[in-house]
């Protein structure tokens, strides 16, 4: 993914990360409060849940990056290959 002009896919991708991250964080925080709930130690699975929801959504990010990283060199390779650069 270049930092130039984004391309229609690029726009999905950063999108669909946003989301990923926002849905693991809200899911980690509400297994932890309903934790909570049921055995009435709040608000410490409250607060683990919504660590570990941050942490598994930082950890997408960043697999995603990779991958995205590793296909913006192998495009850059196909290019340099075709004589297009």
């Amino acid at each position: 993914m270049a930092l130039g002009p984004f391309t229609k896919q690029d726009h999905l991708q950063i999108t669909t990360l946003g989301l990923e991250f926002a849905a693991s964080e809200m899911l980690g925080a509400y297994a932890g409060y309903w934790l909570d709930k049921r055995l009435d130690c709040s608000p410490w699975f409250l607060i683990a849940g919504a660590v570990l929801g941050f942490m598994l959504g930082f950890y997408q990010i960043i697999r995603s990056a990779s991958q995205m990283e590793k296909d913006a060199a192998n495009l850059k390779k196909a290019d340099k290959k075709d004589g297009r650069s």
